[in-house]
């Protein structure tokens, strides 16, 4: 069985930490060279059901992703990562996640993902 792919979450999910990042920070967005690198991939995308009605049906499900991240500190090494970031965004399981179901998941998830990455990268500073 392929694993379920949503095109183009990679690149949203991308620019809303740039974003969080240079909203709530001072630091500018380079190309190359930085004292600090966020690399990494979202390893898994999943929906599952959560809770079932009497007669087996899906009464709740679940979108779930998590996004392995690598973060460097050039000027300070034992600040540097690699960890997993996991959320979820719950749906009535008689709904089907797209369109706006799907943007307000997602929107949710990548919220808490990248405000859990800011926190674990830069809350010493």
């Amino acid at each position: 069985m392929r694993p379920l792919i949503e095109p183009g979450i990679e690149r949203t999910f991308t620019q809303k930490l740039q974003n969080l990042i240079q909203n709530q920070t001072n630091l500018n967005l380079v190309s190359s060279g930085g004292d600090l690198t966020y690399e990494g991939e979202i390893v898994d995308y999943n929906i599952s059901p959560t809770t079932a009605t009497a007669d087996q049906r899906a009464a709740e499900s679940r979108l779930s992703i998590t996004v392995n991240v690598r973060f460097s500190n050039k000027n300070k090494e034992t600040d540097s990562f690699e960890k997993k970031f996991n959320f979820f965004y719950n749906y009535p399981g008689t709904e089907q996640l797209v369109g706006s179901k799907l943007s307000a998941g997602l929107e949710e998830i990548f919220e808490r993902i990248t405000q859990d990455i800011f926190n674990e990268s830069l809350a010493k500073w």
